[in-house]
């Protein structure tokens, strides 16, 4: 296979980590993070097959399958030096959590009386925000532009240009950033049905909502990143793009842009979809 239709054929995925950025393929993986020296560390491989390919084309499915992937890969790249994001102790995540758990009381106080939806609502947006503010307090969140700014260069040109990547947006439509806000919705929207179908509270209907909400959410971001002209799928992607913008994404660094740019340019390398470019 040549390399422009490698090109073509490819589906990639991108994490931010702590130091570093991760690319990945159904069937490779590549990451490059800064080292205590201050080089460029990569490290790649074949991702484990789990033998789930029957259900990729199985609707809500496919979904969960390219999470659990995903998530069988993060102990390699934590072996090789990767560090996931993590809640910190700083006062500002520990007020958010304060604000969650006083929030989350004060939603449940019957004498409220808020729909159901909206009080579902509420606190799955109040259970995601410690989250949130310790992602903007990590250094992660320019680790995800170079992520976003690397990938957009190269679906845009075909390259590994450090000028077209430095200038790309910092936003991409498959950010996982996009994921959050229709979860949010389907949630709530579940667990308000499941409560009135069964007249309480169940922790396992609640289960199968966060899963079902979660893989409904992931099919929705497929289908707009198929669909990026329509106007759905513009609805669809608008809250996550604010949220990528304003909380999740920060402007990189040039030494952060070419961690990203390193461990794209080796995803391509396994794939067979490199070119001769100019260096990183």
């Amino acid at each position: 296979m040549g390399t422009a239709e490698a090109k073509k054929q490819l589906k990639i995925g991108g994490m931010a980590l702590e130091n570093g950025v991760m690319f990945q393929t159904p069937r490779h993986w590549a990451m490059a993070v800064r080292n205590p020296e201050g080089g460029i560390s990569i490290a790649s491989g074949e991702k484990m097959s789990l033998g789930l390919n029957r259900f990729r084309r199985i609707p809500l499915l496919r979904g969960l399958v390219g999470l659990a992937e995903t998530a069988m890969v993060l102990p390699q790249a934590s072996v090789h030096g990767g560090r996931l994001p993590i809640m910190t102790r700083s006062p500002e995540v520990m007020a958010s959590m304060i604000v969650s758990v006083i929030g989350a009381v004060a939603v449940k106080n019957p004498k409220r009386k808020l729909s159901p939806f909206v009080e579902e609502a509420v606190m799955a947006g109040l259970a995601v925000l410690p989250s949130l503010v310790a992602l903007r307090r990590s250094r992660a969140t320019e680790y995800h532009a170079a992520e976003h700014k690397s990938i957009n260069a190269f679906e845009a040109s075909g390259g590994l240009d450090v000028d077209k990547a430095r200038s790309a947006t910092s936003e991409h439509p498959r950010c996982g950033s996009n994921i959050v806000g229709p979860a949010v919705a389907l949630m709530a929207l579940g667990n308000t049905l499941t409560q009135r179908a069964l007249g309480r509270r169940s922790n396992v209907a609640r289960l199968g909502v966060s899963v079902l909400s979660l893989s409904g959410a992931v099919e929705l971001m497929q289908w707009a990143a198929r669909n990026p002209s329509s106007l759905w799928s513009r609805v669809l992607t608008r809250p996550g793009g604010e949220l990528q913008h304003l909380v999740t994404t920060s402007d990189p660094t040039e030494d952060e842009l070419a961690v990203g740019l390193a461990a794209l340019r080796e995803l391509l390398r396994l794939e067979g979809a490199l070119e001769t470019a100019p260096a990183v």
